[in-house]
């Protein structure tokens, strides 16, 4: 162990004081904002946020969802079929209709249209599934 101490200083960054009022340098800047990409040196995501939209989101789990029921039916000569998970599809099933739920009033007509068929296919592909499984 080396004999030198390293120095270090400790500096309160708390939002609030110990009464529960706001520190007056967060009143006049608000909470300091943090790169911690930058920090590592890592390049900033090339996705633009614009791409990532409520129908791309459901679109996306549904094809999880479809992949989980469908998994072993056309598999690539020499490539080894990925196992089917009836419960991982049930799962995200039901995120699907949490989704239905909780943006009831807030989906423009086309992302209402677009989320109650893809949940009736992939229900339909559920009960297909377990149809064929016998269960």
């Amino acid at each position: 162990m080396s004999a030198e101490k390293a120095e270090f200083k400790v500096s309160d960054q708390r939002h609030f004081a110990p009464d529960g009022t706001p520190r007056e340098s967060e009143i006049e800047q608000g909470p300091p904002v943090v790169d911690r990409q930058a920090e590592r040196g890592e390049n900033a995501p090339t996705t633009n946020a614009a791409e990532v939209d409520f129908s791309s989101f459901i679109l996306s789990l549904a094809a999880q969802a479809s992949i989980l029921l469908r998994a072993g039916d056309e598999a690539a000569e020499g490539v080894a079929a990925p196992a089917r998970d009836r419960e991982g599809a049930q799962r995200i099933i039901a995120v699907l209709e949490m989704l239905l739920d909780k943006t009831e009033g807030r989906r423009s007509t086309e992302e209402s249209r677009l989320l109650e068929g893809l949940l009736f296919e992939l229900r339909m592909a559920y009960v297909a599934l377990g149809q064929r499984e016998g269960r």
